[in-house]
């Protein structure tokens, strides 16, 4: 087994935690609006389906990180763009969950009722 094979290997395990995490939110396991004042069942369930597809979203980042690793191993300037599209994707989808959260406890968020 080539370095870059194991390497892609090691991401693609580690996307697994990822994608059981997502499931928390969306059964209630990861209380993240629970100390919101005002938020109403609905608002939160809201949030935490939200949370939980970008979750799925980082996963399936990383499953891409392991898929280009394997194809692309030996070519070290695809793996460095590969890389940098990684680390923007991830803070994106970083940023976007504190967006939702900060959205929903001030009651501001997508598909929120005031």
């Amino acid at each position: 087994m080539q370095p870059h094979h194991l390497a892609a290997l090691v991401f693609a395990l580690m996307a697994i935690p990822a994608f059981v995490a997502a499931g928390w939110p969306r059964d209630g396991r990861l209380p993240v609006a629970g100390g919101a004042r005002g938020m109403t069942e609905g608002r939160r369930r809201a949030l935490d389906d939200r949370l939980s597809r970008l979750m799925r979203m980082l996963a399936l980042a990383m499953l891409a990180m392991a898929g280009g690793m394997a194809l692309w191993g030996m070519d070290q300037r695809r793996i460095l763009v590969l890389a940098v599209v990684l680390v923007l994707v991830v803070n994106g989808l970083a940023l976007a969950m504190l967006l939702a959260v900060v959205r929903a406890r001030r009651g501001t968020g997508p598909g929120m009722d005031r």
